[in-house]
């Protein structure tokens, strides 16, 4: 019975103890659920580059409190107006953890809340970019600007803030002047269709492809030239990209050097450049007498553009000669022939008046045109006049009478150099006819007529003439005259070779003759 009595106590004692746990539980369970609810990430959930999956909200503040010090000491924020890029400070930029937090949603990339001092974004706008004088308004959306690029949380972070919402004024960035011979009304309508004309950001602008859509018959490429080049001048002093310019091939007289930028329809050169900034600029074409403006309003720029040429150099040309059949005297001068030109251009970039940069922009090469003689075919041989005739040098006792370099006639009959008892009678290094006849040496009783070394002695035959050297003979058969015909018929001083007294006889070859 006690034993019973006591069992029923324990479970009553023990089913209240449950149902007070259990009520306490539940009351705590309800009021983190309804009245002060846990919130926790789910999975795949970043702040930017952090990982917060399955953590708390108040965990996940606490991790970031720690890393906001380390990422303002190490970030960077680089902040372009137009031309220019400078570095804005961060030290008073603040992460708003709470609506950082709040905002992120579960299993998704999340970005942070960054708040800069208004105060901070204009002191930073005046000291780095004076030219242009920034609204409230433009202060306010700059800041804003800023805030959002910062909200990925990286470490370095690039933003243009000069798009064409800002409220700062336009003036004119740059100007240039070149003389013109535009007449034609197709010309000026060129002319009227570009004024005025904008280009949008980022944006490239062909100059046929922007004529294309007028309607014009009569203007010249020259005159398109001219046009191109105003507008060529002024976009070097901006800092536009030129993707594509071309020259002509003599050196322009409207143009300066250094500016020309040629169009040739039928060959499809074209002038082609791109507005690199992220804001409109505005093209102003106007004529007034002989000068023709070209005149690019937007945003000022930070930098001064000046172009400048150097090295400029001449090249003359060379003398071409030719000959032809229908020039018969004299010399004719098919061209005159002009200097060519080389010269380099420069774009120096400058700010406060000192030079940052000197860029080379191109080297104009204009060839020259080359000096063209034409001559005759033959040359025309004058006679000399009397007393002309000059003595053939390193010949001597040899004249040239025609100036060709050639002999024409000995002076005088002269002894054959290095061969003393002969004569050269016709000026061409071989012996003529000998002094007189000598022995020929090592064979007594022979003579050598001609100084070749070998006995000239005739056969009994009689001599004939030398082929084309009429009135001379050729005794031995070597082709080279020996004596005159009327000389040496026969042969009559010829030892008689039956007389035993006297010194045997031989033929042509050597051969002793029967007595």
């Amino acid at each position: 019975m006690n034993n019973k009595v006591f069992g029923i106590t324990f479970a009553a004692i023990f089913a209240s103890a449950l149902l007070f746990f259990g009520v306490a539980n539940a009351g705590a369970m309800a009021v983190d659920t309804w009245i002060f609810p846990t919130e926790e990430f789910g999975d795949n959930t970043y702040i930017g580059t952090t990982d917060v999956s399955n953590m708390e909200h108040e965990q996940a503040k606490q991790l970031f409190v720690g890393q906001a010090d380390t990422w303002r000491a190490t970030a960077e924020l680089l902040v372009t107006y137009q031309d220019a890029t400078a570095a804005y400070p961060l030290d008073n930029a603040e992460i708003l953890l709470d609506e950082t937090v709040g905002q992120a949603q579960t299993g998704t990339q999340n970005t942070f809340v960054f708040q800069l001092s208004r105060e901070t974004t204009q002191t930073f706008l005046k000291q780095q970019f004076p030219v242009a004088s920034f609204s409230d308004t433009d202060v306010e959306n700059i800041t804003s600007k800023l805030e959002t690029a910062l909200a990925a949380g990286q470490t370095q972070t690039r933003v243009t803030i000069s798009d064409d919402t800002l409220e700062v004024a336009r003036d004119v960035v740059s100007e240039a002047e070149i003389s013109h011979s535009l007449k034609g009304g197709d010309a000026m309508a060129v002319v009227n269709a570009l004024n005025g004309i904008e280009f949008a950001p980022g944006s490239q602008f062909s100059f046929l492809d922007f004529i294309s859509g007028l309607e014009l018959a009569n203007v010249t490429d020259s005159e398109l030239t001219q046009i191109a080049s105003s507008i060529y001048a002024a976009i070097l002093q901006t800092n536009f990209s030129v993707e594509e310019r071309s020259i002509g091939t003599a050196a322009p007289t409207a143009v300066p050097l250094g500016r020309e930028a040629a169009i040739n329809r039928p060959l499809g050169i074209d002038f082609v450049f791109t507005n690199t900034n992220n804001s409109t600029f505005l093209l102003n074409l106007s004529m007034e007498s002989d000068k023709l403006t070209a005149m690019i309003s937007g945003y000022p720029f930070i930098y001064e553009y000046e172009t400048m040429t150097s090295g400029e150099e001449k090249v003359e040309p060379r003398l071409v000669k030719q000959y032809s059949a229908f020039v018969t005297s004299g010399v004719a001068v098919e061209e005159e022939g002009r200097d060519g030109i080389r010269i380099n251009v420069l774009r120096s970039i400058r700010a406060n008046g000192e030079e940052l940069e000197l860029d080379p922009v191109s080297t104009d090469f204009y060839p020259p045109v080359h000096r063209i003689e034409i001559y005759p075919l033959t040359k025309t041989e004058a006679a000399p006049a009397a007393g002309a005739a000059t003595p053939l040098p390193g010949q001597p006792g040899f004249i040239d009478a025609n100036g060709d370099g050639v002999h024409d006639g000995p002076a005088a009959t002269t002894p054959l150099p290095g061969q003393p008892g002969f004569i050269d009678a016709n000026g061409d290094g071989v012996h003529d006819t000998p002094v007189t006849t000598t022995p020929l040496p090592g064979q007594p009783g022979f003579t050598d007529a001609n100084g070749d070394g070998i006995h000239d002695t005739p056969a009994a035959t009689p001599a004939a003439p030398l082929p084309g050297q009429p009135g001379y003979i050729d005794e031995n058969d070597d082709g080279v005259h020996d004596e005159p015909v009327a000389d040496s018929e026969t042969d009559t001083t010829q030892d008689d070779p039956t007389n035993p007294a006297e010194e045997p006889v031989y033929d042509k070859g050597g051969n002793l003759i029967n007595p």
